[in-house]
């Protein structure tokens, strides 16, 4: 019996079987389409089957709560109309009330701060690295970082080819 718990490291990135377009962003074109015809998808499913599923819950299920909610419930039962829509209307309330307590609490006033801005120096040093190497990752378009199991930046790539080694 093997332990479920006990991790795999892959190191050789070519047993990962992850596809090209994953690390080339030039294969990953016309965002817009692929979105539009995602939109698309929608309203054709929406304008299909969503009337038919509307018939079907209408014809089967309007005659259970007609009987459940109209015929066989007294105005004393618990499940009585007057009661759900009390208990609705009650629920609006609080909402209301609770949304309208966290406008006046929060209103105008702004918590977050800004974070201060840290230098190359700073950043350097909290990387563990130098600072021409921070500079070449804040001009860099693409950018990999390789951390080891202790969290600490091992090398890093930029523009799809190995920059340094640290």
């Amino acid at each position: 019996m093997t332990n479920m718990n006990s991790s795999v490291i892959i190191e050789d990135e070519s047993k990962l079987e992850l596809p090209e377009y994953i690390d080339r962003p030039e294969y990953v074109r016309n965002k817009s389409v692929g979105y539009s015809l995602q939109i698309a998808g929608w309203f054709l499913f929406m304008w299909l089957f969503m009337p038919l599923l509307t018939i079907f819950f209408w014809l089967f299920e309007g005659k259970t709560i007609y009987q459940q909610m109209i015929v066989q419930a007294e105005p004393t039962s618990p499940l009585s109309l007057v009661h759900l829509a009390t208990m609705i209307l009650i629920f609006i309330a609080v909402l209301l009330l609770w949304a309208t307590y966290n406008w006046v609490r929060f209103a105008g006033k702004e918590r977050r701060s800004a974070p201060m801005s840290v230098n190359e120096e700073q950043l350097a040093i909290s990387f563990k690295v130098n600072p021409m190497d921070i500079l070449n990752m804040q001009q860099a378009k693409n950018l990999t970082l390789y951390y080891d199991e202790d969290g600490r930046l091992e090398f890093f790539e930029t523009n799809q080819s190995l920059k340094k080694r640290l």
